[in-house]
């Protein structure tokens, strides 16, 4: 058993570097990032990306309401958006605020980026879909280098 253990502490956090490097490089070529603008009258499922590709998601996005709270100054102090999201004919409501993006299945991640900056009731606002199918390969390479960290720290002779 014990070495077996030596073994272990020696394998698992090479092969989580390696997964994290695959998971890096295979990321690379295969994620991306699409901006979509959600109104208040219209449903979407399209993403248009940096380099002004589409992208069509399973799922329809639409605004139901908008919250933003301001300072003395005028400045945004924080936003909300209550997004409805459509997906085989079953709908269910989020909250979206800034920096705290809503997993949207395996690999999505949505984010609150922008709004309608000109009226007191933003009539639309712009969110961002990140898309990496590689995320979960990344976070078990990373399970792996801790694993094998503390089993080297908890078995040493």
């Amino acid at each position: 058993m014990k070495v077996i253990i030596k073994y272990l502490r020696f394998i698992c956090p090479h092969f989580g570097i390696a997964l994290i490097v695959l998971a890096m490089i295979l990321g690379y070529f295969y994620n991306w990032r699409g901006k979509a603008v959600l109104l208040s009258t219209d449903k979407t499922n399209v993403f248009i990306t940096k380099d002004k590709k589409i992208k069509i998601v399973p799922y329809s996005l639409a605004l139901l309401k908008f919250n933003a709270t301001y300072y003395e100054s005028g400045e945004p102090k924080s936003f909300e958006a209550n997004i409805e999201i459509e997906e085989n004919n079953a709908v269910k409501t989020i909250s979206l605020y800034v920096n705290h993006p809503c997993k949207m299945g395996f690999g999505q991640d949505l984010y609150l980026i922008n709004y309608d900056k000109h009226t007191k009731n933003p009539e639309y606002c712009v969110v961002e879909l990140v898309y990496d199918p590689f995320q979960s390969v990344f976070l078990a390479g990373i399970i792996l280098v801790i694993a094998g960290l503390v089993l080297w720290v908890f078995t040493r002779e």
